[in-house]
């Protein structure tokens, strides 16, 4: 596609590209930074209750009994029913209503606590001493409890929900603290959403903003495209707009200007040796022309002299000819070839022309026929639309095999005067289209034979005789059917 061969568009397309890849790293770096500070902090938590629970019941560790035995042994005392046993059960209820307020300072502590840890504790019979009233009836276990540090594994809780879990063994107490991961995953879960809802806004927002910088970073470009656009042959003395800052583009245009300026005193150099060499040939020529014409009236020559003359003089014609073309495109190019503008009837100019290339395209036995559907006027030079219009019949009858057909027609399109010359000579490769209207230039194959006496320079003439009347020429051909040339000239008002 036409779009992603612009800078532009691949400069924005590389940003937003970019952009994408930084955002995902930038997204699963954050993740994952975010999953382990959320899960650290939570390992730093558990611990620290472990270690208040631990520490809270240390000093008091002395009245925490074996569940079960101090429960047997206050049962027996109560049964013995004697005045000793029954002091020491009082005592022992004693101790037990204090050991339970132990365990209602850790229940005060859990419902303080901002976080929801289930917390147990059990004695060294694996007899649940407390239980966190959000833990019901359900029990947490693990099979290696460590002795005196605390460890941070990872368990499938109750009801299917996995849990963070801290441990620790002391000698009389095992301590149990977890907290559910599912809170910490929805956090990561609200994380990765956000993250994919903003992630189109900000490519959105990038695809806009890198247009706008790519848009105005190259704006230069643009210009200075625009600007070399308008610089041909006529306009050598032009240059390229220059920005006073010392960057890429300033360079560039710097050193486009240095390569216009000597491009431009090469050129002068070669039109000044074209202009010289024309003029310097065009007085020998026409001395020597003159001279074959006395030498042909002269009836005592004999006829091998004669047609030894009558070749030099053809070749003398065709070479002040050439002559000729060469100076009306250096006076072109200098723009001191001025047009002597005035109403033309195109109809009247070609009516004249077809005649005589009917004389022209008689030895070949090639028909010329013309046709008109309007009678359009122009505002342009009678002579030189006659050379513009001359030099395309005259290629055709020479591109044109014997027994062949020439078609002119005059129409009028829009407000311009439409004239089209079609043959079914040897045609164009499609190649050499775009070239033929070249200074010199010859297709391939009209160089084997069919015109030894071309220069290669009527159709150069003819597209600047058209460019100078703010006209176009084209060229539709098929090699081996046959060219049509088309002529459009803007109409008179």
């Amino acid at each position: 596609m036409k779009f992603f061969h612009s800078i532009r568009s691949k400069l924005t397309l590389w940003y937003v590209l970019i952009l994408f890849i930084t955002i995902c790293g930038y997204g699963v770096a954050a993740y994952l930074i975010t999953r382990r500070t959320l899960l650290e902090n939570l390992d730093y938590s558990l611990r620290n209750e472990v270690r208040w629970v631990n520490e809270f019941i240390e000093p008091k560790a002395k009245r925490i009994r074996l569940k079960r035995a101090a429960i047997r042994e206050l049962e027996a005392l109560r049964k013995a029913q004697t005045k000793e046993s029954l002091a020491k059960a009082d005592s022992l209820e004693r101790e037990r209503v204090e050991t339970d307020e132990i365990w209602n300072q850790i229940y005060q502590h859990t419902l303080m606590s901002p976080r929801r840890h289930y917390i147990q504790i059990l004695d060294r019979n694996g007899d649940v001493l407390f239980r966190s009233q959000n833990l019901h009836d359900n029990t947490l276990q693990y099979p290696d409890i460590p002795y005196q540090w605390v460890n941070i594994v990872t368990v499938e809780g109750f009801n299917g929900e996995t849990l963070r879990m801290a441990l620790m063994q002391t000698d009389y107490v095992k301590i149990f603290v977890a907290y559910p991961l599912t809170p910490v995953y929805e956090v990561l879960d609200d994380f990765f959403y956000n993250a994919m809802l903003i992630a189109p806004f900000a490519l959105l927002i990038s695809v806009i903003g890198g247009w706008f910088l790519a848009s105005k970073s190259l704006k230069p470009v643009d210009e200075l495209t625009k600007a070399a656009r308008e610089i041909t042959a006529q306009n050598l003395s032009r240059r390229l707009p220059v920005y006073d800052v010392d960057d890429e583009i300033g360079r560039l245009t710097a050193q486009f200007n240095d390569m216009i300026e000597r491009l431009e005193a090469s050129f002068n150099q070669v039109q000044q040796f074209s202009a010289d060499a024309s003029h310097e040939l065009k007085t020998p020529l026409t001395i020597m022309r003159g001279e074959i014409e006395v030498a042909l009236r002269n009836k005592r020559i004999s006829s091998s002299t004669r047609e030894l003359l009558q070749s030099l003089y053809d070749e003398v014609v065709r070479l002040s000819g050439i002559v000729e073309s060469l100076m009306t495109l250096i006076k072109s190019d200098n723009g001191r070839l001025t047009l002597s503008i005035g109403k033309v009837n195109i109809e009247s100019l070609l009516h004249e022309l077809v005649e005589e290339a009917k004389t022209l395209a008689s030895s070949k036995k090639i028909k010329v026929l013309y046709t008109v559907t309007s009678k359009p006027t122009v505002d342009g030079d009678n002579a030189k639309l006659k050379q513009l219009f001359l030099n395309i019949l005259d290629n055709a009858i020479k591109y044109t095999p014997n027994g062949g057909t020439i078609l002119v027609s005059v129409d009028e399109e829009k407000g311009y005067a439409i004239v089209r010359v079609t043959d079914n000579g040897i045609g164009i490769p499609e190649k050499d289209k775009e070239k033929i209207f070249e200074r010199f230039y010859r297709a391939k194959t009209r160089k084997r034979g069919h015109d030894p006496e071309g220069s290669g320079l009527g159709l150069a003439i003819a597209k600047w005789i058209v460019e100078a009347h703010k006209g176009t020429i084209e060229v539709q051909s098929q090699e081996g059917k046959g060219s049509t040339f088309t002529v459009k000239l803007p109409c008179s008002l």
